[in-house]
């Protein structure tokens, strides 16, 4: 078996970033490194290596992720873009999701359901809300499933409220029609698809706010 090899250490006050042929970066904290020294040129097994970090690292990975659940609701791809971004080892970033999922922690069909909800209350449309659930690293099918969930009567309010806002915005546009132009264009931004913005925006116009 061919021997790995230290190429860089780079050390903090919370422990050392250490990187293997100069590709993979691992966190060792500095509780770790009182138990086993690291030295650039160093010649290990990867292997050997990760057997040793993993029920030490462990710990240290789930409760942060803990914390950072106890912060809000998050979905399992931002949990591991974040342990990824400490440079936590992938089996012990495996391990983690498995015990947040296993233990109720985490639940990507839920979180994108209220996610969803909650995007819609703040005046965001479906095209919005598909694409901030897709940057939280939710699944392609449950993000359908939560579109689709969507009160239809809540969404259509939103959007109510968001067209009032943008017809004051553009109330001293002299041309109508590029006042309406510049409030679809908004609502587009937002997400919402043209019909539905047109829609709205007709009703703002049956329905000013009293």
């Amino acid at each position: 078996m061919t021997d790995d090899l230290i190429t860089a250490v780079e050390r903090s006050k919370k422990g050392a970033v250490v990187t293997l042929n100069g590709e993979e970066k691992i966190f060792v904290s500095r509780a770790l490194l009182i138990e086993r020294e690291f030295a650039e040129g160093q010649a290990l097994q990867r292997d050997e290596l990760a057997q040793w970090l993993l029920p030490r690292q462990y710990p240290e990975a789930l409760n942060l992720a803990v914390s950072l659940l106890a912060q809000r609701a998050r979905s399992s791809g931002e949990i591991q873009k974040k342990l990824r971004d400490k440079f936590y080892l992938p089996e012990t970033i495996e391990m983690v999701l498995y015990k947040l999922e296993k233990e109720h922690f985490l639940n990507d069909e839920s979180f994108a359901m209220e996610y969803a909800a909650a995007l819609s209350r703040r005046q965001m449309g479906r095209t919005r809300i598909g694409q901030e659930l897709r940057r939280k690293g939710v699944a392609p099918e449950l993000i359908q499933h939560a579109l689709e969930a969507l009160d239809e009567e809540e969404a259509e309010d939103a959007a109510l409220v968001l067209a009032r806002k943008l017809l004051k915005r553009y109330e001293r546009e002299p041309d109508p029609r590029k006042a309406m132009q510049k409030l679809l264009m908004a609502m587009a931004r937002r997400g919402y698809g043209f019909e539905e913005a047109r829609a709205a925006a007709e009703r703002a116009l049956q329905e000013p706010e009293e």
